[in-house]
């Protein structure tokens, strides 16, 4: 296969680049220590600097390990700086690192300094294709889970990689076409770094069952990293729940959806789905629309519009209807599931507010709702739920406001009364009504969810006024 020309390499980075929005606008440190790769992201990133607006910034760091080498790697250094119009900042290592994570700690943190010095977002390293390759099955060997199969992502934790598109053959080439001759560190052809055995004896042996193994590679790492993106993403939100996946969340792709689904499904039960109960739970997930809920080996599946959870036996039996009704007296608070309801009290700071007059405030009632329950001017509470889109299984538990027996006011999801001069509200307070809070965080503050949702006469055209 031809060699690529430099500037079908360039177009490759600028695309991966642009796809993964790897370059933020601003200073940006280049870690170059004279080697082919950082020689060609240093050439790369000076045909790319003025598109993206990046300001570059060269730094080099002598670990001690080649003092023979050291003043003659420097000054290769400075000319390609030189050559690219970008101030040089040299470091070096107090004392000779012994292993390479001393080698990798004392250099990041180096680079870092140089980073904060200039105002830099981020540090660009020349971590290529084969990098990402050598990376994963490092990683692999010695037992990582999902996280070290992702290998190195584009950008990630200030440090971005715009080659990882691209093979070492292609940075050699960059190289020949600048007339540059990189400097070789002679350590890189040890077989006692973990590393370059990888490099010079494990891929070498799988390059024979795959000629394309890296590429092979870099896509299981796409994979890998997409699903432990979506899974981070749904531990990580503190108001979420934890026993719930966002299905906005998760990779469009179909096979890793249904790779993390299934993977999710094990985490949560223990249980190993067959490809007809994952085929199953794929098509669950597929829609956002509404309640549904399917029976799959050791728990239910219910999906309740982009949530979906897993329900063992013993928690997927329905709560029951709550706690007897509590009457609302004027100038207190009653708690509800979670919620704090309060009349008459003018400093409640509860977001959730409505109004009545005095015979209504004295015949208020707190409760869950009940069949046929109806909400006043509105219709079936039933279909106000819908409408708002809370979840089947917060319905028995949220608060209703009522007067004698029809429901006057559903705090959070539709708008309060205002009849007189005597201040009700209402909201979640605590913890353990977190995933109530997130369905309410969805809307502004101070709003009902269901406020746009208002009452039609009986009759009449349903066209605009």
């Amino acid at each position: 296969m031809a060699t690529p020309t430099p500037r079908a390499i360039v177009s490759k980075v600028r695309t991966f680049v642009r796809r993964h929005d790897v370059l933020r606008p601003g200073p940006l440190v280049l870690a170059v220590s004279g080697g082919t790769d950082s020689t060609a992201l240093a050439l790369i990133l000076a045909e790319l600097a003025a598109e993206f607006g990046v300001v570059l910034h060269v730094a080099q760091f002598d670990h001690g390990t080649r003092p023979a080498d050291a003043a003659a790697d420097a000054q290769f250094v400075a000319d390609l700086a030189a050559r690219i119009g970008a101030p040089l900042r040299l470091g070096r290592a107090a004392r000779v690192v012994k292993s390479e994570d001393d080698a990798r700690r004392e250099r990041y943190a180096f680079l870092r300094r140089a980073a904060e010095h200039v105002g830099a977002a981020a540090i660009a390293t020349g971590h290529t294709l084969d990098d990402q390759a050598e990376t994963v099955l490092l990683h692999l060997v010695r037992g990582s889970g999902l996280t070290g199969a992702a290998g190195m992502r584009p950008l990630r934790d200030g440090i971005a990689r715009p080659l990882l598109a691209i093979p070492r053959s292609d940075t050699s080439a960059i190289c020949r076409a600048a007339g540059i001759v990189p400097r070789e560190d002679p350590t890189n052809a040890s077989l006692r770094f973990a590393r370059n055995r990888i490099r010079l004896r494990v891929l070498p042996e799988l390059e024979a069952l795959n000629p394309k193994v890296r590429e092979a590679l870099a896509r299981f790492a796409d994979a890998a990293a997409d699903v432990d993106a979506a899974l981070e993403h749904a531990a990580g939100d503190e108001t979420a729940d934890a026993n719930a996946i966002d299905l906005r969340d998760l990779p469009t792709r179909a096979a890793i959806r249904g790779r993390l689904l299934a993977a999710a499904y094990r985490e949560a039960t223990g249980s190993v789905l067959t490809e007809r109960h994952r085929a199953a739970l794929v098509s669950l997930a597929g829609t956002t629309d509404g309640t549904r809920r399917i029976d799959l080996p050791g728990a239910t599946a219910v999906r309740e519009y982009a949530r979906l959870r897993f329900l063992r036996p013993a928690a997927a039996r329905r709560r029951a209807a709550g706690e007897a009704e509590k009457p609302l007296v004027r100038g207190s608070s009653v708690e509800w599931h979670g919620w704090r309801i309060a009349l008459g009290m003018e400093r409640s700071h509860l977001p959730y507010t409505a109004s009545v007059d005095t015979a209504t405030a004295s015949r208020l009632v707190v409760r869950s709702r009940r069949p046929g329950d109806r909400v006043s001017e509105r219709g079936k509470l039933q279909d106000v739920f819908v409408n708002a889109k809370v979840p089947a299984r917060l319905r028995d538990r949220w608060p209703l406001v009522t007067l004698d027996g029809t429901v006057l006011w559903v705090p959070g999801v539709t708008a309060g009364p205002r009849t007189g001069r005597i201040a009700l509200a209402a909201g979640p307070v605590g913890d353990d009504l977190t995933d109530t809070k997130e369905l309410l965080g969805r809307s502004a503050p101070f709003r009902q969810v269901a406020s746009l949702s208002e009452a039609r006469p009986q009759g009449g055209k349903r066209g605009r006024p």
